[in-house]
């Protein structure tokens, strides 16, 4: 009786390890996916809206006394560039398929919606006459030669990063406090390297809250409950 009991619990342990790798390579490939889409779909979005841009198609500027009052400071883009690392945290962060679903619809909703409003709204940043030397500058000048000012409203910078506090939070992951803060400091950074006018930031996050808020409710509705991995 002991030795089945042993041969059960075994067998039971051997199908968990199982599924746990099983869920993990899932996560993994769906990681590597959403990144190769968000940045495919970016980079045709940018080339579209500089294209037509370049070709006269009026554009918009969104300048507030914030804007025109803060500084440009070209060290604020070492802060800028941790949202490539915020933007993938979210799906390791799941212990769920339901988790998993439910991080990866909230990134297609917002990205999505952002390319819409890209689409619609030509709002266009203005980069500032910009005269420095050193290797912050050289960064901050070569990121404005490829972005050209295109994809600025909603940030999606400040979208993704405030997606990925809010998923840590919603999930009561103990990183929450630290991803909370590379995201408000990209969303500083992004200002500050003048990437994003002022206004875009909160339009961003407001993004982020409403989507994730959206995609909680529909996939709840659809999808109950199930047991961690």
């Amino acid at each position: 009786m002991a030795e089945t009991a042993a041969t059960s619990a075994a067998a039971v342990r051997g199908g968990a390890d199982q599924c746990a790798l099983w869920f993990r390579v899932v996560r993994w490939t769906a990681a590597f996916g959403l990144a190769v889409l968000m940045l495919v779909g970016y980079t045709l979005m940018s080339t579209w809206n500089i294209d037509r841009f370049t070709d006269g198609h009026a554009t918009v500027a969104l300048w507030t006394r914030a804007d025109r009052a803060l500084p440009t400071i070209p060290e604020a883009i070492w802060l800028y560039v941790i949202y490539y690392v915020l933007v993938m945290m979210p799906m390791f962060a799941v212990r769920r398929v339901r988790q998993m679903v439910e991080v990866l619809s909230a990134y297609l909703l917002v990205t999505v919606t952002a390319w819409v409003i890209f689409a619609l709204w030509p709002v266009r940043m203005e980069y500032p006459p910009l005269a420095c030397a050193g290797v912050s500058c050289q960064v901050l000048l070569r990121l404005w030669s490829m972005d050209m000012g295109v994809n600025v409203m909603p940030s999606l910078h400040a979208a993704h990063s405030a997606l990925a506090a809010v998923i840590f939070m919603s999930y009561r992951n103990r990183a929450w406090p630290l991803v909370t803060a590379g995201a408000t400091a990209v969303c500083v950074a992004a200002v500050l390297t003048r990437q994003h006018y002022v206004i875009d930031i909160p339009a961003g996050i407001a993004l982020a809250v409403v989507g994730w808020a959206v995609v909680r409710r529909v996939v709840g509705v659809a999808w109950p409950m199930e047991r961690p991995l």
